[in-house]
């Protein structure tokens, strides 16, 4: 699975290159972005949230515009035109309840909370680099430690929402909100 997640960064990133370019070095934004792109492969909706949002899956991005800027450019791929993503800034209480996909940016940090509310109970999958936002009742935080972008689950709050996440993707992080704990 480590060589998947290798493969489709790599895959997108060598897309965005003219072939007689320079290497390119993924900042971390570019790869948080993959990361977002490939938890939202690896998560399945409910069958009744897909029928309101097909052919879309609509990721929306509160406050972070260098992961807007960089998710727009993965939504051009093929890839992410075969699962429908789209991808736009959000600033309203309409747009955070309309997302198939959420990521609250740190600089919402403040306003997290208050959108979790809003969309709790609802096929909505959020993410973000907020710090503790998992064990806070989000569902996916990425962490940049130690020059490594890891990331954390929050499973109750991925199966309150009636979302699945694959196995495989479960392995690569840390997960909390098992039933058992």
């Amino acid at each position: 699975m480590r060589r998947l997640f290798g493969s489709l960064l790599l895959c997108l990133l060598v897309a965005q290159t003219p072939v007689s370019a320079e290497p390119v070095k993924a900042g971390v934004h570019d790869l948080k972005s993959a990361y977002i792109f490939n938890f939202i492969r690896f998560t399945d909706w409910p069958e009744q949230g897909l029928v309101a949002q097909r052919p879309a899956i609509r990721l929306h991005i509160l406050n972070s515009s260098e992961i807007h800027a960089v998710m727009q450019r993965i939504a051009e791929k093929s890839v992410a035109k075969k699962i429908g993503l789209q991808v736009d800034a959000c600033t309203s209480d309409q747009c955070v309840q309309n997302s198939s996909v959420l990521f609250s940016g740190k600089s919402d940090e403040r306003q997290y909370q208050r959108q979790l509310k809003l969309i709790a109970d609802h096929p909505v999958l959020t993410i973000s680099d907020i710090p503790g936002f998992a064990s806070q009742g989000g569902m996916i935080e990425i962490k940049y430690h130690n020059k490594k972008l890891t990331f954390v689950v929050n499973l109750q709050a991925v199966k309150r929402a009636g979302l699945y996440i694959s196995a495989q993707l479960l392995q690569l992080g840390e997960v909390v909100g098992r039933d058992n704990e």
